[in-house]
């Protein structure tokens, strides 16, 4: 037997995108293999809903727009994410000309609701996928169970500052302009 004959392809942001656009499942495209992603639970889907709603209220009347997880977002060639929420302000995103695009790629800040089950990805994979990307100035992973968020606010280049904010305190995000 080929093995090489055998070995799942590795699919482009545009394959997948075509691949799966009729899915009633979400998907996000790894190092160019589909992940198929867990059903969020009530909770999460109350945070993402307020922070959204909040996001887009602040940021009225600014260039900048909040999207929310069904937007993708491009990492690099062959990973494609589901951002939470992301505050986008680049016109290379926003302009008329990407009005119908499917991913964006100059996000400002980024937000991850965590559960026991994406924790550790979060923190690993996406969080250094997402410093990476240099149009990203803040990352927020939210600790749903603990009431208590974690920020990463980029001071360089390359130096990243950490928060942990603990229950009661705001989560304060930089004018994105």
């Amino acid at each position: 037997m080929n093995v090489l004959a055998t070995a799942p392809q590795r699919l482009t942001i545009d394959d997948f995108l075509v691949a799966y656009a009729g899915s009633d499942e979400k998907y996000e495209l790894v190092d160019g293999a589909p992940r198929l992603m867990a059903r969020a639970k009530r909770r999460h889907v109350q945070i993402m809903g307020n922070l959204l709603w909040r996001l887009k209220e602040r940021l009225q009347g600014t260039p900048c727009d909040a999207m929310a997880a069904d937007m993708g977002l491009r990492v690099s060639d062959d990973t494609y994410r589901l951002p939470d929420v992301a505050i986008y302000c680049d016109p290379r995103d926003l302009g008329p000309e990407a009005a119908d695009a499917a991913t964006l790629q100059f996000p400002k800040v980024i937000v991850e609701i965590l559960s026991p089950s994406t924790e550790p990805t979060d923190y690993g994979v996406k969080l250094d996928e997402y410093q990476r990307l240099e149009s990203v100035d803040t990352i927020v992973f939210i600790h749903p169970g603990r009431e208590a968020f974690t920020t990463y606010k980029r001071v360089s280049e390359t130096e990243w500052r950490t928060v942990l904010h603990l229950p009661g305190q705001p989560l304060v995000i930089r004018d994105p302009n």
